[in-house]
């Protein structure tokens, strides 16, 4: 099975085109007089690229070394203006409170409901006070559908050996509830599970949870 450097590397996810629930929110947070974004978890640079293109000033942040060096040499060549920085998600070398906005698509999902929990709680530590938040997840009901005999349920919503390019690897899917708790106090502006094109299985339509709140 590939790891995610190599799914990367793939020239077809180079050149994926951002999520359109993420670019149809860029005019209002321009409105807003967002500034600061942090892409938790930032891959190819599928959101990164677009959002300092249109002038925000973007850190991204990924574990996968590889994957940052690559989108690097992409942002040389673009002559764009970015941070990057390899971290784990679960702790952010970052202070609190700093960010405008922070997003995170199809990455959350990745281990237990523990390691659910505490990619949410890095991502509203980081997030300042009035700042937005952008979550894209695979929720449970995705879970349903990539189900295998050999499938093993780990803990309630937490899956290993599933029908997925990374499917050897422990996953944890949230309901809407689920996902909405881990952010109390917030106003929660959109929390939806909706049919969407999935760019690892071949652009096959599949849940997300997307999930929009202000802190």
């Amino acid at each position: 099975m590939p790891d995610w450097g190599k799914i990367f590397a793939d020239p077809l996810m180079q050149r994926l085109p951002p999520n359109p629930e993420v670019m149809a929110l860029l005019p209002e947070l321009q409105t807003r007089g967002v500034r600061l974004v942090l892409d938790a978890g930032c891959g190819a640079g599928r959101h990164l690229v677009p959002l300092a293109a249109v002038g925000f000033r973007v850190l991204g942040v990924d574990r996968e070394w590889t994957v940052l060096r690559e989108l690097s040499s992409r942002l040389r060549t673009l002559q764009a203006a970015a941070g990057l920085a390899q971290a784990d998600l679960k702790s952010l070398p970052l202070p609190e409170g700093i960010f405008d906005f922070a997003l995170s698509v199809n990455v959350i999902n990745h281990g237990y409901a523990s390691d659910f929990e505490a990619y949410c709680r890095e991502l509203n530590r980081v997030l300042r006070p009035g700042g937005f938040l952008f979550i894209s997840v695979s929720p449970r009901k995705f879970a349903d559908l990539v189900r295998l005999p050999e499938t093993v349920e780990l803990e309630p919503g937490t899956l290993v050996k599933i029908a997925t390019p990374d499917g050897d690897l422990i996953h944890h899917f949230p309901t809407p509830e689920s996902l909405a708790a881990q952010f109390p106090g917030y106003d929660i502006m959109r929390l939806q599970t909706i049919q969407t094109p999935i760019p690892f299985m071949d652009g096959k339509e599949m849940p997300q949870l997307v999930f929009l709140g202000e802190k």
